[in-house]
Parts: structure tokens; C-alpha cells; sequence
């Protein structure tokens, strides 16, 4: 008997419902967050008002818009409807109280769980580790996920979440799903997950986050990247779309890239399909060097040679033109992050800490930076090419 009832018990109890449950309408989904800095003609308005309320004279100010995302209010085939989200915007000092200042204002309490997007404007991170404190609360939060996509924005950060674009969700879907085609541009970065982010600015290293450019609140654009010296983790400087294409270059993942080469005036389109990149190390001399070796087969993509006639001397003539175009372009952005940015994105040092731990680490702290052995360092780079056949070459009569 005392056996029956301890199993009914068991079975009953497996029964029950959660006791503090929250029933899903209820809950506002915070889908993304970006973080703006005050305009300058409200600055002395909100400082005031926060003096008042505080008194407290603040240091700095900035405003958090959120996007949040009514589960209940999308039809049964996932397609959001006029009210499917909203955005609200709120001022403070840290991204906490921020948080717990919606409370005051809406009826539904904001949930991070399904966080897809952090969009930070540029002007916040130009003061140093200004941006590890930014994300500080996102990655302590017991709620957040480390899968969250990063972006710095040239331009208000809102102004990408105003309207969302045919066919998509909501605007934070539009930008996911944007980001996610980067194999197929290399005009944008691969994306940067805030997980890795909190790794590279504990470890003081320099890295790149995709840009995101919002147009007249209509549209957005995800092209080029921010750079961050890894040293003050601060922002240092934009790289554009064919420098985001160098890059990718230097660090053989340029799969799927397109050049747009130059011959004797007149253009043709490499379409690379293999490539690769090898990077050796020396310490000679007293002096930190580098050779980059980068090979790359692919296909003729588009000729616009006129009559030009295609022939393995010609093919052998173009190679060398699709060469000489990817040591260009390698070595430009090298110039530049040696000498404007300071700032080894490439991750040269891990081959020094690899062949030469000890010296490594005697120099660990003057890498990057300004007159920094990253900068004084000399780097080589060679291509190779192969163009494997001319694709279908037909005429129209």
C-alpha cells in the first residue's frame, strides 16, 4: 500500500506546472539593443533632469533603443503583423538601470533571451574600453545568449531598427539575415558574436566588427568594418569594402570573391573559387619579418577584353594581371593597419608567440599601437593564380 501511494505521489508530481511561470503574452522579447549617444543640443536637458532626480551630476549620458517583438501579435504563419514590435528608447548612465527604467514605462517586462542584434554608433567607442563597458551588462546578464551579433554603426544605431525590409520579420531578422551573406560579399566581415568579442577585448587583442550604415530610416547597408586596438580598445578607424576584400585576401578566406582586374585598359572579372594563404615567420637581424604567400585558382567570370584573343599565352598574361591586382590590394591594406591604424587585425602575432614564445613575451606589451613592433615589422606578399578555363564563351548574333 505505502508503495502505491509513494508512486502516485511520483507520477503526481511530475504533474504540476512551473510556480512562477509567466504566460508568453506577457512578456516583451527583446530582439535587439542599440546604444546612441545623446545629441548634443539635448545633452544639458537630460543632465539636468537626471540632477534633479538624482542628485547626481552625471559623467556621461547615453540613450538604449530596444526593439521588442510581441510574440502574440504575429499571424499563425510566423509573419509579423503592423504590431508585432515596437521600439522604445530610454537615457541613463549604465545599460542596468537603463533596463529597469522601461518598467516605468511599459507593462511588459523585457526579456533578453532571444537577443539577435547589439548595433553600437561609433561615437560611443571612441574612448578607450568605453566599449567593453557597453557590453559589460550583456554579457553578465543571466538571461543573455554569447550567440549575439555585434555591429558599429556609422550613423544613429536606431536608425537601422526603424522600418523592417518586404518579406522579413522585423528589422532585426532583415540585419541577421543580411549579416549572414557574407560568404557571398566579401564587402562585409564575417560576423562577430558578442562571445567572441568579450574574448578578444579580455585578451587586449585587435579586431574588426561589421558596419552597419542606416539610410534615412528606410534602409540599412552592412559594408566595410570598424577597427580596435586591441591595446586601448578603442576605435581607430573604418575599413571600406574593397579593403574588407584585401583582407580576406591576406587571410585566405576569400572563397567565392570577385576581382575586378584591370588589362591594358580594359576590364575582366576574376571569380575566385580555391584559394589560400600561408604566412611564415623570421626573426632577423633585429627585426620582425613576414612572408605572405597567397594562391588562388578560379574562373573567367565576365570579360569585357573587346577582341582581345583568349589563348593560353593571353590566359597565362591575365594571370599575371589577377597577380600583380592581389599584391596591390594585399599590400594597401597592410600599409594601412601598420601605419594609420597600428593595429594587427591579421593575428601576425600568434606566428611570432608560435616560433619565438620568449621573445613573444618580452614584447607582448609593445606590439600593437602606435610605434609598435607590429608597425615596425616588414611584411612581403607574393600571389599566384591560376585561372583554371574561360567559363562559356558564346556569341550573340
Amino acid at each position: 500500500m505505502l508503495r502505491k501511494l509513494f508512486f502516485l505521489f511520483a507520477v503526481l508530481s511530475l504533474l504540476t506546472s512551473c510556480w512562477d511561470s509567466t504566460e508568453i503574452e506577457e512578456v516583451g522579447f527583446v530582439a535587439a539593443v542599440a546604444l546612441d549617444p545623446i545629441e548634443k543640443k539635448d545633452l544639458e536637458l537630460y543632465k539636468e533632469q537626471f540632477q534633479k532626480e538624482t542628485g547626481i551630476t552625471p559623467g556621461h549620458l547615453y540613450k538604449t533603443t530596444y526593439q521588442v517583438f510581441i510574440p502574440s501579435a504575429a499571424n499563425g504563419e510566423g509573419v509579423a503583423t503592423d504590431d508585432a514590435f515596437f521600439n522604445i528608447t530610454s537615457v541613463g548612465r549604465t545599460n542596468f538601470k537603463i533596463n529597469r527604467n522601461i518598467a516605468a514605462r511599459r507593462s511588459r517586462r523585457l526579456n533578453y533571451e532571444h537577443l539577435k542584434v547589439i548595433i553600437i554608433n561609433e561615437e560611443l567607442t571612441k574612448s578607450g574600453s568605453m566599449i567593453g563597458h557597453l557590453i559589460d551588462f550583456y554579457i553578465r546578464d543571466h538571461e543573455m545568449r554569447r550567440n549575439a551579433l555585434v555591429f558599429i554603426s556609422n550613423g544613429a544605431a536606431n536608425g537601422s531598427l526603424q522600418h523592417k525590409l518586404p518579406l522579413e520579420l522585423m528589422p532585426t531578422t532583415s540585419i541577421k539575415m543580411v549579416q549572414e551573406n557574407y560568404k557571398a560579399n566579401h564587402a562585409m566581415p564575417p560576423p562577430k558574436e558578442i562571445g567572441d568579442l568579450a574574448k578578444d577585448i579580455i585578451n587586449d587583442q585587435s579586431y574588426i566588427l561589421p558596419r552597419i550604415t542606416p539610410f534615412e530610416g528606410i534602409d540599412f547597408k552592412v559594408a566595410g568594418a570598424g577597427v580596435f586596438l586591441g591595446r586601448t580598445n578603442e576605435f581607430v578607424g573604418w575599413l571600406g569594402e574593397i579593403d574588407l576584400l584585401a583582407y580576406s585576401l591576406v587571410t585566405g578566406d576569400a572563397f567565392n570573391a570577385i576581382l575586378e582586374v584591370d588589362k591594358d585598359g580594359k576590364l575582366f572579372v576574376f571569380e575566385i573559387d580555391t584559394m589560400g594563404s600561408v604566412i611564415n615567420y623570421q626573426r632577423k637581424n633585429d627585426q620582425d619579418y613576414f612572408q605572405i604567400d597567397i594562391k588562388a585558382e578560379g574562373f573567367l567570370g565576365e570579360s569585357w577584353l573587346g577582341d582581345i584573343e583568349l589563348s593560353e599565352d593571353m590566359n597565362e598574361k591575365l594571370e599575371v594581371a589577377v597577380e600583380k591586382e592581389i599584391e596591390h590590394l594585399a599590400k594597401n591594406i597592410i600599409d594601412k593597419l601598420q601605419h594609420e591604424f597600428h593595429a594587427d587585425i591579421f593575428g601576425l602575432y600568434k606566428k611570432v608567440k608560435q616560433k619565438n614564445y620568449r621573445y613573444w613575451k618580452g614584447i607582448e606589451e609593445n606590439w600593437g599601437g602606435e610605434g609598435g613592433l607590429f608597425s615596425k615589422a616588414t611584411i612581403d606578399v607574393s600571389a599566384k593564380v591560376k585561372i583554371r578555363h574561360y567559363m562559356t564563351e558564346e556569341k550573340v548574333s
